[in-house]
């Protein structure tokens, strides 16, 4: 694959800043992909497939992708609209025989369109939801179908976009009942035979453990991280049960969005158009199995997934060929904020550097200090500076002016640091940053520092 000087940059600064985060975080892993068109651009695991026991979290591991299941369900049923087998707008209820005497009479209004967005007004999860909590299985088929059956609407269909688990879970009734077959087959038939070759599944099995990485809680017990139990998701597999790694999730996204073999030219520019803004969340929409994110700097279409012990994330950067996905082995709400940030990194180096600026810019870091870990890129008259401390370095990153190429200067940082001081650096023979002095503070390389740390501690970090 072509890679530009650019984009070679911006992956040296992403692989450097996660490898940085993997090690201080206090996470046990994380799988990153990045496609352009249909190749894969960038794949790599950071961390620990399981904590307790230190296995490396490899590129191959699967995850529970939760949410995303949706959109494996959408992609499903708007294949069925395109052979004619349904329509978006027909009641839901000529697939769903089994709750044609809902008490709601309000059941009725409900399409496969308002199932598909969210704006059926069904209820989340359920009257009982411990299954979330591992507490006890997640529903059967019938139980599904009896807790839909006992419970009133909580909103008019239509009235408004309301997440709903069980909504979804109802697109796996109507699949069955419009194909004659199990919800696993049709997606077989109609969307994973067609990707070849994949590891994806509709649902946990045992069968495949030995192929999972762990979920892990967040830090509840004397700080630690402890490793949940997999269990499958049954009726609910069709909102919540996929199960996948990062490489292949974003293979079955790609195709989605912008391949070709499972939706038509025409279908793929109605799914990443039609949305509806997402009830008291200003920001967000979501379509058709989708969700979208719109940002002053970019748009984003994809979807999360949380799942005991897993969170994860996948997104197109509209107006781009970028599909990239963030998966991560324990509940943390920030997978977006990462697949966010990546592309603020593409798009600062693209904005800050020429091409021949960015082949011959030199790279220094990590560099630390007492207070943080930071990055540099530096170019003859300008360069970047990236925090390494947190999980949105795209968006802190600023920019440095230099008239000699030697001494630096940023005019982006607040009153409080040392805006208008200069920036130097110290550089071995062949050009390699040994350090750095902005302002009054000083930093030196990851391991100089570290070595120079123990001098002042009481104890050992032997």
């Amino acid at each position: 694959m072509n890679i530009n000087n650019k984009e070679k940059l911006a992956l040296k600064v992403i692989d450097i800043w996660l490898d940085y985060r993997s090690r201080y975080s206090n996470l046990p892993g994380f799988q990153v992909c990045i496609r352009k068109g249909n190749k894969v651009f960038f794949s790599k695991a950071y961390g620990y497939a399981n904590l307790l026991t230190k296995k490396s979290l490899t590129t191959k591991d699967l995850f529970h992708i939760a949410s995303q299941s949706k959109t494996f369900t959408s992609c499903a049923i708007l294949q069925l609209v395109e052979q004619g087998k349904l329509n978006l707008h027909q009641p839901a209820l000529d697939f769903l025989p089994e709750l044609k005497n809902h008490k709601d009479k309000r059941f009725k209004q409900i399409t496969v369109r308002d199932l598909l967005s969210h704006r059926s007004g069904l209820f989340r999860d359920g009257i009982d939801s411990e299954f979330w909590d591992l507490q006890k299985p997640f529903p059967s088929r019938e139980k599904l179908i009896q807790e839909v059956l006992s419970s009133n609407l909580i909103y008019a269909p239509n009235e408004c976009t309301k997440y709903s688990n069980m909504g979804f879970s109802l697109l796996g009734l109507v699949l069955e009942n419009a194909l004659g077959m199990s919800f696993q087959s049709a997606m077989e038939s109609l969307i994973l035979k067609k990707l070849k070759n994949t590891s994806i599944l509709t649902d946990y099995s045992d069968k495949k453990k030995g192929s999972f990485a762990e979920g892990h809680s967040r830090p509840f017990l004397e700080h630690k991280r402890l490793p949940f139990k997999h269990v499958p998701t049954f009726a609910l597999a069709p909102a919540t049960g996929f199960c996948g790694n990062a490489e292949e999730t974003s293979f079955f996204f790609e195709t989605l969005f912008l391949g070709k073999g499972l939706l038509s030219h025409e279908m793929q520019k109605e799914l990443l158009s039609l949305n509806w803004l997402v009830k008291n969340a200003s920001q967000e929409r979501y379509g058709l199995g989708v969700h979208f994110d719109k940002f002053p700097d970019m748009e984003l279409v994809g979807h999360s997934g949380s799942y005991p012990g897993f969170s994860t994330n996948t997104a197109h950067a509209l107006g781009t060929n970028y599909v990239i996905n963030f998966f991560l082995n324990t509940n943390e709400i920030m997978p977006m904020r990462v697949v966010r940030s990546i592309i603020q990194i593409f798009n600062k180096i693209d904005l800050t550097f020429t091409p021949e600026e960015a082949k011959q810019a030199i790279t220094g870091g990590p560099l630390m200090n007492r207070w943080r870990g930071i990055f540099f890129v530096l170019a003859k008259k300008k360069g970047l500076y990236f925090p390494l401390e947190n999980w949105t370095p795209g968006e802190e990153a600023m920019v440095l002016s230099s008239q000699n190429g030697e001494e630096f200067l940023c005019d982006q940082q607040i009153g409080y640091d040392s805006i208008g001081e200069k920036i130097t650096f110290k550089k071995d023979k062949d050009g390699n940053i040994l350090s750095a002095k902005l302002g009054s503070y000083s930093y030196v390389l990851e391991k100089t520092f570290l070595n120079k740390l123990k001098g002042t501690l009481l104890t050992s970090i032997e």
